[in-house]
């Protein structure tokens, strides 16, 4: 294969496509950040449909080397380290079981305080060991070089988080620590620390890293275990030997697993014979730790864990990992939908729960630490992936975790899908279209965006028109005859009820505007009702109206006319249209029957504008649209000589420290735009701007950052998708299929 840097313009070109091909379908697939271990599943094509007996295999994690020293803490946001000094930072994290602050019959325990009689709440009396009474709190304690930045509680889940309105200069620490008595904790003296801390000397970069863990079976503890349930409920059976640290105390610590792990009691720990009674139920599955102690509080397991689950399944599994199945519908919920022993012949088989995407991982039972993972494909595209440097604390406060990467947005997901029909990519489209059946709202509406694995979420909080008209049009596409056969059910009918739901957003002025719901503060709006309307959303519109028409024609709901309303608002002058630039708006708002345009433009209104003027026979209006956008638009990125079209510009309204660079989306946009009237011109563009593609077919989002108008330089799927559009029509390798 040619390297799209070198070779002819024909050659590049050719090359940049097969290579945005293979980068869209990438994103197809699933992705874990769980890396020690392997799963795969024996046969690829079981998705969320199928029903029986799902079967895969698995690889150990890797034993322990010479690395770094372990820490039971796991930092998952911000994804890299060192920070950026004067910033604000939101931290996320986990620790390793069993040391989280656990409700139960010895952990917290609901009651009524003196001083607040009736109310029932957490007893602080509970909450911390007291001698070994109860199983106690536990705290991450974040430092800079010693200085103590927050002390975060530790959830029963494990999940800890924190907030630093401005990071200090130094080097971050974190601790897992606990306190004997709430009267210490209350002043934050006493600390006790668990195991290792956290050190960013130790684990610079990209903190995922460090979620690898190592695994040695080790010999075990605890033997001859017998549950008696019959009541009272007791638990016999032997410890084996075990190497006492001096000044130290050790307890068995038994714990009943359903949605969680629940301290059930604290005993006394000897070698030889136990036995351990209490009135109260088990209540899930148990666990048995041998628990080091100090002031009476638990600081670090001893030997292996006992599982009620894993020792009745004999010696052919392992006694400490396990295969969690998760059948992923609305969101990833903690709790597994079935919990298996993992095989010691490396083979992992679980019931399947249809209409789920299935996620199956490997998982340590005494830590609960993810070893690996493996998600179903559900067709939907992943839209970004993001440096772990850029992810945490970008200069608007957008965090992005490593769940982000996961994010697929809606409009992206539609410009693909119509790349992989102009591609002839069957199962992929095939794919993606059940995918977007699945994921539309019951009013016709679709997500501005969905994780990957989450079809059945029906996220309904943010609606964007544009996104929603490109759906309704890529659909229409799939539904043509040329590829309506590749479907299982066709896309016609979840088309034309989101574009029934678009229209419901006309305005006064014939328009539709912008949709519903936003984010203020990180807080969901969703009754908000976007007041703007946006020509872009608009011209998307009605491209799904026009094609509506064409292919059905207009019955119930007259797409034409519908069309031809849209067609004259944004022909009308003060409205979508300025007649003494001869220009689209970017947009405006209506209010009480009168439109005020923004007063601004964007490349897309040059662009997009310029195909679809053509598209009504005003040849003359687009090709002043497009040279407009070549004089004013068109950059060369002063340190890597590369070029294209930059998003906005001062001179339309955005802000006098907008960042001007190549931005690839909308340059490849561009090249369609020039297609028709200038093909030559179209055909070199595409030439110079897949000199920026990433070796793995991706594009960067933007070559240079812009806080101001928040475009970064991830790499994107609509790009390579917008590559593939481009490469089509008269002089190319496809039919045009958008735009026509």
């Amino acid at each position: 294969m040619s390297d799209p840097q070198t070779g002819t313009a024909d050659e590049r070109v050719r090359t940049s496509v097969r290579r945005a091909r293979d980068f869209i379908l990438s994103q197809q697939k699933t992705r874990t950040p769980w890396k020690s271990s392997v799963l795969a599943p024996a046969d690829p094509a079981i998705d969320r449909f199928s029903a029986g007996t799902w079967q895969g295999t698995f690889t150990l994690p890797p034993a322990p080397g010479p690395s770094q020293p372990y820490s039971p803490v796991i930092v998952t946001a911000p994804l890299f380290f060192p920070l950026v000094v004067g910033r604000a930072a939101t931290f996320n994290g986990l620790v390793d079981a069993p040391f989280s602050s656990m409700d139960g019959w010895i952990g917290r325990r609901d009651g009524e305080e003196p001083a607040e009689a009736g109310r029932p709440a957490a007893r602080s009396a509970t909450q911390f060991g007291d001698g070994g009474a109860n199983w106690g709190s536990y705290y991450v304690v974040g430092s800079v070089d010693g200085a103590t930045q927050f002390i975060a509680r530790v959830a029963a889940n494990r999940h800890w988080k924190a907030e630093v309105s401005r990071v200090i200069a130094g080097s971050w620490t974190f601790q897992l620590v606990t306190y004997p008595a709430a009267a210490l904790a209350a002043r934050d003296a006493g600390r006790i620390p668990v195991g290792a801390p956290w050190r960013q000397s130790d684990r610079p970069g990209d903190v995922r890293r460090y979620w690898t863990v190592s695994y040695v079976e080790s010999p075990p503890q605890f033997r001859d275990v017998v549950l008696d349930s019959s009541g009272p409920f007791v638990i016999r059976g032997r410890l084996n030997g075990f190497d006492a640290v001096a000044g130290r105390s050790y307890r068995i610590f038994v714990t009943s697993e359903a949605d969680g792990e629940y301290a059930w009691a604290l005993a006394v720990a000897a070698p030889g014979p136990f036995t351990i009674s209490r009135a109260f139920p088990f209540g899930g599955r148990i666990k048995l730790r041998l628990v080091e102690m100090l002031e009476g509080c638990a600081v670090r397991v001893v030997g292996q864990v006992w599982a009620e689950e894993n020792a009745a399944a004999g010696d052919g599994c392992f006694p400490d990992l396990r295969i969690e199945y998760r059948s992923l519908t609305t969101a990833i919920s903690a709790v597994p939908d079935s919990i298996v022993p993992a095989r010691r012949d490396m083979k992992w088989a679980v019931s399947l729960v249809p209409k789920g995407v299935g996620r199956v991982s490997l998982v340590d039972v005494n830590t609960k630490r993810i070893c690996g993972e493996y998600t179903m494909p559900s067709g939907l595209i992943r839209s970004f992936i993001v440096p772990a440097a850029d992810a945490g604390q970008r200069p608007l406060k957008d965090v992005y975790y490593d769940a982000f990467n996961d994010t697929c947005f809606l409009y992206d997901q539609a410009v693909a899908l119509i790349a992989l029909l102009q591609l002839g990519e069957r199962a992929a489209a095939r794919q993606l279209v059940d995918a977007l059946l699945n994921v539309q709202n019951a009013d016709g509406s679709f997500p501005f965006a969905n994780q990957q694995a989450t079809l059945s979420a029906h996220e309904a909080g943010i609606i964007r028109n544009g996104a929603q008209a490109w759906v309704c049009y890529a659909l229409l596409i799939a539904d043509q005859p040329q590829f309506r056969g590749w479907f299982a059910e066709r896309p016609l009918a979840a088309a034309l009820a989101g574009i029934d739901y678009a229209l419901d957003y006309l305005n006064a002025k014939g328009l539709v505007d912008g949709g519903r719901g936003r984010i203020v503060d990180g807080v969901l709006e969703a009754d908000y009702v976007v007041p703007w309307w946006s020509t872009e959303h608009n011209i998307d519109l009605w491209w799904a109206l026009d094609l509506a028409h064409r292919l059905y024609g207009s019955g119930s709901v007259d797409y034409a006319g519908r069309a031809a309303a849209l067609k004259a608002a944004l022909l009308e002058n003060g409205v979508g249209w300025d007649s003494a630039t001869g220009l689209f708006w970017q947009g405006g708002i209506v209010s009480k029957g009168v439109n005020k345009p923004d007063g601004m433009r964007a490349l897309d209104t040059h662009s997009w504008g310029a195909v679809l003027l053509e598209k009504w026979g005003l040849k003359a209006a687009a090709a002043a649209s497009l040279a407009r956008a070549g004089e004013l638009y068109a950059v060369t990125d002063p340190a890597t000589g590369l070029r294209g079209y930059t998003t906005f510009i001062s001179r339309d309204g955005y802000p006098p420290d907008t960042i001007v660079s190549p931005w690839y989306e909308g340059s490849l946009g561009m090249v369609i735009a020039l297609r028709n009237q200038q093909p030559h011109k179209a055909n070199e563009l595409l030439a110079a701007l897949v000199l920026a593609q990433n070796p793995d077919g991706s594009y960067p989002y933007a070559l240079r950052d812009d806080p101001v108008s928040e475009i970064h330089t991830f790499p994107c799927v609509i790009a390579p998708a917008w590559n593939v559009l481009a490469w089509s029509g008269e002089g190319t390798s496809y039919p045009r299929i958008l735009w026509i």
